[in-house]
């Protein structure tokens, strides 16, 4: 069986089972840029989306963070392609790349299904994108789309939160450039979606405002960036609870046990591989010297795909990382382990401020729980208030849907004030 069927087989499944579960202010200014940075500037960069909404401004408008730029109403329909009734918007607002130039990024904002009894808390939901062409954004999955096949299995995740009488921000994290796994970009675009969400005026927020983030694999790292960056990014938002589940904070231990596990290289290769391809995006530097002939028909193949899937009707990649680089060892090339520190977690200096709940499986076959451990032994060492799970209900996809109350329940407490639920074998830390 192919990569492709494999994913669906395994999608198909998990998603039975999450339709089971699913039933039971202060804004830092934004670094001045008069041009837009040029399509082309972008390795292998995706085709622009062809909703003119999405367009970059130029000039860029020197305006501070999360300053919103432009909105307009859409239908929520995030599974299925099925409307609901909840109102919603997307918002397009300033951010900032990796360099630290002015971006627009994308947010959907959606308000409770219900009224809560008290001032709605605000969700910040991180979607595993996990993809290089533009049209896999979230915010096209919350609009109808169904081309984004872990996104269909999410969406009903915080549907929970939005019955409980939350709002909900949904940023686009991975950027303009659908740039998957960079993880500074994915961190600042969310806080900063969440400063756009905070002062939207239709969703009656405020800067007082009660803020969660969730994030579940390649919504981990947007979310565990968030956490880190925000004392130093956004420290003014009033972010009270943090669930990062299967977090891919050793980037380069991920690219590791993709070589070295059988089982693991014939599931998830062309999603590792895309992982790389949308990090070098933001980090030009990381692959683009060493790539050969084939990596460069790889990248080509698979820059607008969804989830690993190639655009252009080819076969998916497949082998080992050596085969696409010019050089035998390319996790030890020296222009990868440069650029490793920017791309890693835990980020020197910086830790979560917000109480933070991290769960991962010990089975985990994708993203090794070794990186998981020694995340959360940095951020307790720096000070951060942090509780751990490490569980077996499921490898890396079927964790996701049966810890998935767990996040919900720490969440929950946090917004309400109550005292932290998570389950008897978390340890806990400051």
């Amino acid at each position: 069986m192919d990569f492709r069927a494999l994913q669906r087989t395994a999608f198909t499944q998990i998603l039975i089972c999450a339709c089971v579960l699913s039933t039971a202010v202060l804004s830092a200014c934004g670094e001045e840029s008069s041009e837009v940075t040029a399509t082309n500037a972008v390795p292998f960069a995706p085709k622009p989306d062809a909703d003119e909404f999405y367009a970059q401004p130029n000039p860029m408008p020197k305006l501070a963070l999360g300053t919103i730029l432009k909105s307009r109403a859409v239908t929520f329909a995030p599974v299925g392609s099925v409307p609901m009734s909840n109102a919603a918007w997307q918002l397009q607002f300033i951010s900032r790349d990796v360099n630290g130039k002015s971006i627009a990024a994308i947010a959907t904002v959606v308000k409770p299904t219900v009224a809560g009894t008290g001032p709605s808390p605000l969700l910040a939901f991180q979607y595993a994108e996990d993809s290089l062409g533009s049209h896999c954004a979230p915010s096209h999955t919350l609009t109808g789309s169904t081309a984004n096949s872990v996104s269909q299995l999410e969406s009903t995740q915080p549907l929970l939160g939005l019955a409980a009488g939350w709002t909900v921000v949904y940023p686009d994290h991975e950027g303009p450039y659908s740039a998957y796994g960079a993880g500074r970009l994915a961190g600042q675009i969310t806080l900063d979606s969440i400063r756009a969400a905070l002062s939207f005026q239709p969703l009656g927020l405020s800067s007082n405002t009660q803020v969660g983030m969730w994030g579940y694999s390649g919504g981990a790292i947007a979310t565990a960036w968030a956490a880190s960056l925000q004392k130093a990014y956004a420290p003014e938002i009033n972010i009270v609870a943090v669930a990062s589940g299967g977090t891919p904070a050793d980037v380069l231990g991920i690219a590791k046990n993709l070589d070295e596990s059988p089982a693991t290289n014939a599931l998830f290769f062309p999603l590792i591989l895309s992982a790389i391809e949308g990090i070098n995006r933001s980090y030009p530097n990381l692959v683009t010297p060493i790539l050969n002939d084939k990596g460069r028909a790889a990248f080509e193949s698979l820059k607008d795909g969804c989830v690993g899937d190639t655009s252009d009707g080819s076969s998916a990649p497949s082998g080992h990382l050596a085969d696409y680089t010019t050089t035998p060892d390319p996790l030890n090339a020296p222009n990868v382990l440069a650029t490793s520190p920017l791309i890693t977690l835990p980020l020197a200096g910086n830790s979560p401020i917000a109480d933070t709940f991290v769960y991962h499986s010990t089975i985990d076959e994708l993203i090794p729980v070794a990186g998981a451990v020694a995340l959360v032994k940095a951020w307790c060492a720096a000070g951060s208030h942090v509780a751990y799970y490490q569980g077996v209900t499921g490898e890396h996809l079927l964790f996701e849907v049966t810890t998935a109350p767990l996040a919900i329940a720490y969440l929950t407490s946090r917004f309400t004030g109550t005292p932290t639920v998570t389950p008897p074998t978390t340890t806990t830390c400051n």
